[in-house]
């Protein structure tokens, strides 16, 4: 018989020493196609483009009203 402290680390390190299932949310596949990779640049332009503007001239905006 193992003394109670043997059990308790056996029972508490036995999930860890088998592998559950993959983690869920991840995705395997080719790499990005060249199509996806022209969409997302888009987006993220269209996105960030206005943003970038507008706080480049945020000193021509403050003159504009004074």
């Amino acid at each position: 018989m193992l003394p109670p402290a043997a059990l308790l680390a056996r029972s508490v390190l036995r999930p860890a020493a088998r592998p559950g299932p993959g983690p869920r949310g991840l995705r395997s596949g080719p790499a990005l196609s060249p199509d996806t990779v022209l969409g997302l640049a888009a987006v993220f332009v269209s996105i960030f483009g206005p943003a970038a503007w507008v706080l480049a001239h945020i000193q021509d905006y403050r003159k504009r009203e004074e």
